[in-house]
């Protein structure tokens, strides 16, 4: 099972999750229509990993929102 998830910049989605250890794909390969993204490959992740990821990826994207705020 793929997940994808929209996000504004994809290269800084992966690079960040990559330095938590997960290995994402950037979505620009496997897209034709629509937003930018991060395709994860979950179908055999544990529920406990699930949570690690999810918690991951929500930091991941608070630490990126903050750079593209318009102070």
């Amino acid at each position: 099972m793929n997940l994808w998830v929209q996000v504004r910049d994809e290269s800084v989605v992966v690079q960040g999750l990559r330095t938590y250890g997960w290995w994402v794909a950037v979505g620009a390969r496997f897209r034709l229509a629509c937003e930018p993204g991060a395709r994860l490959s979950i179908a055999e992740i544990e529920p406990a990993d699930a949570v690690r990821l999810a918690s991951d990826f929500a930091a991941l994207l608070d630490e990126s929102e903050a750079t593209y705020r318009a102070d």
